[in-house]
């Protein structure tokens, strides 16, 4: 199974994680490919207050698989702007892409297992649906939220919003 063990990985969190070492740390996972295309990745980190209660490696891969999708569904170098915001208990980090974007019909699948976006004849983008549904998953355990927010023709920027350690 692709994620048996992340419900119990959860008990497993690491505390006073901060949220901008976990974007760093991601953002080198995925620099290389987004820097042979031509593109950025470029933080911008506005929150106060970034220490967070979370399995770091989860959420690194929940951050990285946003940013690879991000990658993909690109025309063009790839531009991305990832931005944090602290609230009274809670962290957001919005990652703002300006690719293919996508419609209303499929915002409300992409979390779904086994998912793809249709892309037409174009067969360039590669994957089994499981990244975006592993992603919901991951952030369901530890109790935060995801949202999107897209047009087709401009990108899709994926909103998270995590508790903070008060």
């Amino acid at each position: 199974p692709l994620y048996s063990s992340a419900a119990s990985d959860v008990y497993k969190r690491q505390p006073n994680s901060d949220i901008h070492h976990i974007i760093e740390d991601s953002v080198s996972h995925i620099s290389l490919i987004v820097e042979d295309n031509g593109g950025y990745v470029k933080p911008h980190f506005g929150a106060l207050k970034t220490d967070v209660f979370v399995n770091e490696p989860h959420l690194t891969n929940v951050i990285v698989n946003i940013l690879d999708n991000a990658v993909k569904y690109s025309e063009g170098p790839p531009k991305i702007d990832i931005y944090t915001q602290s609230t009274k208990d809670r962290v957001i980090v919005k990652i703002q892409d300006q690719g293919i974007g996508m419609s209303k019909a499929v915002q409300n699948k992409i979390f779904d297992k086994f998912y793809r976006v249709p892309t037409g004849d174009i067969h360039n983008v590669k994957g089994h649906g499981l990244g975006l549904s592993y992603v919901k998953k991951i952030l369901d355990d530890h109790d935060a939220k995801i949202t999107i927010e897209s047009e087709q023709e401009k990108g899709s920027t994926f909103i998270i919003k995590l508790h903070l350690i008060s």
